[in-house]
């Protein structure tokens, strides 16, 4: 994906005037190159040594989030005798997963639906302290993911947030530029496209990033 963001980034920079009009200006590529800059430092780190910092704290401090993540859905399901609403909400409550990324999204969920809930739940169970120490926890481990992680896992996952993003930017480059070069006698607007990835068209019209080889020149 880095390849294929800096890429992105050199035909943007050579159509600048032209895609100015379309929402892709000065200000959202500066913001693209910062996310570039950001996953080539990740990618360069990773790749010629490891993260100095012993992970050993970051693990204690996990094993308190997951202990905090489980007290939060007992509460939830305690006042769901009470409320049965209240199952929804536990259903849309996303895995904490086995990285700190997708613990901290559990955790965020879970401190969020607990504060929009809590008329219903009991009171010396979802006190100050419960919902204070939740929310020192979602700091902490939001601390930890935007540090450089010493966990294989981790980086997985950053990468792949990275990642993430770094394609929906440049899927809307390329169709901004579909649209700024539509009947462009030079064909620029062929240029924009995915060079080293391909999409998957599904039965419900959504597309979704795989990995493919670089393509051979003729």
């Amino acid at each position: 994906m880095l390849t294929e963001a800096e890429l992105a980034l050199h035909r943007w920079r050579e159509d600048a005037e032209a895609l100015r009009p379309y929402g892709w200006g000065e200000g959202r590529r500066a913001r693209f190159e910062a996310l570039v800059d950001r996953l080539r430092g990740r990618h360069d780190a990773w790749t010629h040594h490891e993260a100095a910092a012993s992970g050993e704290g970051a693990r204690v401090e996990r094993n308190v989030a997951r202990r905090w993540l489980d007290r939060a859905v007992s509460i939830l399901e305690a006042s769901e005798l009470e409320h049965p609403s209240i199952g929804a909400v536990i259903a849309a409550l996303p895995p904490p997963g086995e990285g700190a990324a997708t613990l901290l999204d559990a955790l965020r969920a879970a401190l969020t639906a607990c504060l929009e809930q809590r008329e219903r739940l009991e009171s010396d169970a979802a006190d100050d302290a419960f919902f204070a120490e939740g929310a020192a926890l979602c700091d902490a481990v939001a601390a930890g993911v935007a540090h450089q992680p010493s966990s294989a896992i981790d980086r997985a996952e950053l990468i792949e947030t990275l990642d993430g993003e770094v394609y929906l930017t440049i899927r809307g480059l390329n169709r901004a530029a579909t649209r700024a070069f539509a009947g462009d006698p030079n064909g620029r607007a062929r240029r924009y496209v995915f060079q080293f990835l391909v999409t998957i068209q599904r039965g419900d019209e959504s597309v979704a990033p795989r990995r493919s080889e670089p393509p051979q020149r003729a």
